[in-house]
This record gives C-alpha cells, sequence and structure tokens, in this order.
C-alpha cells in the first residue's frame, strides 16, 4: 500500500462518517457523539512504524547486544527531542533489566509489562495513553525491548443529531487536513528517521570501519613480515638440516667414529659379561656362606665331643685311681 493510499483511507473514512452523521438525523434520532477512532488508528499506526523502525534499527541492535548505554541514551534523547509527545522511553535486555531510559532512576532496574504477551509489536491505548513494546530480535534470538509512552493531542469529531451541513462541511475540511498532515508526516518521519538512521549509523560505524581498516592493513603488514620471517627461517633450517645430514654423514665415516662405535659395541659386550661375573660372585658368595655355617657347626660339634672325651678322660682316670686303690694290699 502506497503512502498516498494510507493517507486516503483515513480521509475518505472521515468524509464517509461525516455523510452519515449528517443524514442520520432524518432517520434515526439520536444524541451527539464524539468519535475520534479514525486518527487514533492513525496515531496507533504512526507509533508502530516508528516503533518498528527504532526496534530494527542495525546501530539499536549492536548498542543492545554490546551494553552501550550511552548510544543508546543518545538515541533517546534524540528521539524525545523529535517526538514531543513521548513521555518515557525505556530500553531493557532480554532479562528485563532497563539499560537506558529517560528516567535516570529506571536504570539498572528490572521493567515489568504485560504489553508483550500479545505480540512482539504493540501499541495499545489507555486513558489517552499510548504505549508501545517492541522486541529487538538478532536473527530469531531476542536481545532486548524498546518500552515508550506516550500523550499526543488527538482532535475529537462532534457530530450533532441535526441536519446541519456544518458537520458534513467540517468532516471535509478534517478529512482533507488529516490526509494533508498524515501523509505530511509519513513523508517527513520516514524520511527524518531514515536520515537520522543513516547519520548515527554513519557516526557510529565510521570511526570503527576506519579503526578497523587501519588494523587490518597493520594486521596484512605484520602478516606479510610474518610469512617473510617464516620463508626465511624455512630457508635457514633447511640449509641447517643440509648441514646437520653433510656433518653426519663425515662423521659417521671417520675410522675414529667406527672405531668409537667398535668399542661401544665391545664395551656392552664386556658390560654383559661383567654382570654374568657379578652374577656368578652372588652365587659363589652364597654357597661360601653357606660353608661357613656348615664349618661352625661342625666345629660346635668338635668343641661338644672334645668336651665329652674330656669327661670320659676324667671318668677313666678315677675308674684307674679306684682300681689302683683296690689292688694295693693294706698294710
Amino acid at each position: 500500500m502506497s503512502k498516498v493510499t494510507s493517507a486516503l483511507i483515513p480521509l475518505i473514512l472521515i468524509v464517509l462518517l461525516s455523510v452519515f452523521f449528517y443524514l442520520s438525523p432524518r432517520f434515526i434520532a439520536q444524541p451527539a457523539t464524539s468519535d475520534g477512532k479514525a486518527l487514533e488508528q492513525v496515531i496507533t499506526k504512526r507509533f508502530m512504524n516508528v516503533g518498528n523502525l527504532i526496534a530494527h534499527a542495525t546501530f539499536v541492535e549492536d548498542a543492545i547486544i554490546t551494553g552501550q548505554s550511552l548510544n543508546l541514551s543518545e538515541i533517546i534523547a534524540r528521539f524525545k527531542r523529535d517526538e514531543k509527545e513521548i513521555t518515557y522511553i525505556h530500553f531493557t535486555n532480554a532479562e528485563g533489566e532497563v539499560l537506558a531510559s529517560n528516567e535516570q532512576d529506571m536504570v539498572g532496574k528490572a521493567y515489568q509489562s504485560e504489553l508483550l504477551e500479545s505480540g512482539n509489536s504493540v501499541v495499545r491505548v489507555t486513558n489517552g495513553l499510548y504505549e508501545g513494546a517492541f522486541k529487538i530480535s538478532v536473527g530469531k534470538t531476542v536481545v532486548g525491548v524498546l518500552y515508550f509512552g506516550a500523550r499526543p493531542d488527538v482532535p475529537f469529531l462532534n457530530v450533532s443529531p441535526s441536519s446541519s451541513p456544518i458537520p458534513l462541511v467540517v468532516g471535509i475540511i478534517v478529512g482533507i487536513i488529516a490526509f494533508v498532515i498524515i501523509l505530511a508526516m509519513q513523508r517527513n518521519l520516514e524520511s527524518k528517521i531514515v536520515d537520522d538512521i543513516n547519520k548515527r549509523q554513519e557516526e557510529v560505524f565510521s570511526p570503527k570501519i576506519e579503526s578497523l581498516r587501519r588494523d587490518q592493513e597493520k594486521a596484512k603488514k605484520d602478516f606479510e613480515q610474518l610469512q617473510h620471517n617464516i620463508t626465511a627461517s624455512q630457508e635457514k633450517l633447511e640449509t641447517l638440516n643440509q648441514e646437520h645430514a653433510a656433518r653426519k654423514q663425515e662423521i659417521e665415516s671417520n675410522p675414529v667414529v667406527q672405531s668409537i662405535e667398535k668399542l661401544k659395541a665391545s664395551e656392552a659386550e664386556v658390560l654383559k659379561r661383567l654382570e654374568k661375573l657379578k652374577g656368578e660372585e652372588q652365587q659363589f658368595s652364597k654357597e661360601i656362606t653357606l660353608l661357613n655355617q656348615k664349618r661352625e657347626e661342625v666345629r660346635s660339634a668338635l668343641e661338644a665331643e672334645k668336651k665329652e672325651e674330656h669327661t670320659l678322660h676324667e671318668k677313666l682316670d678315677l675308674i684307674k685311681k679306684k682300681i689302683l686303690h683296690l689292688e694295693t694290699p693294706k698294710k
């Protein structure tokens, strides 16, 4: 739907309503009424478009993701400056914590609202207060929410029960005015928001892009230097490997080295024989220990036999003395 068509619809509705209320007293008696639904819908749509444009802006998503409260505060200041009817604005993260607000005492607190229970983008009117809630998403992931409230001056149309042509004339004039206002507001608002978004993106991203470009150039130079160093190191390593191979071949062909290798083999053989001799020595040591134990046992047995022999000799001497005593005659 084009901008002119969307602006013509309220004009046609207002004119038709004016004609209806102009002719209705002739058929149905009714008291005077007040109806501002058409403008209310237009204002609701306007706030819906404004909220979606801000919530879907790339710099807003980046500021929410990186937690840049200063950038969000600057967006709020611009929004408040351009839309005088706004009473409050809150940016929250996915957990509901207020990151930035025109009410400083709300920053850092949890914000509770049931607006988003009916959809991702909601504008509700309560007692003349237009409250909006818009989810800020990256892909399918919700990273934050935009809340705002506004009290615009909504003109009302008074319809008289008489057939006076004043309501018809007023309705046509109001319809034309509404058509012009809505068309101008849509064009001005969209162009202003687009210009502000472009300007803001240029202000926010130009330093980053320049910084990234400088970092890229520096990284490219560092990478080229690193590649040069790696190439030089590889050439130096290849030269060292060649020198090492040549030196190794030269050393291996040296008779002294070959003699050393033979000596190492002989040494290994001698060490094996030495280990074997150590084993035999340990075995001999064990046998000597056993022989010493047996010798001590035999010595002990000989000592015991000597003692027994000495005892037997003493007994034999005693027996001899007794025999001599018996053989000697008594005087």
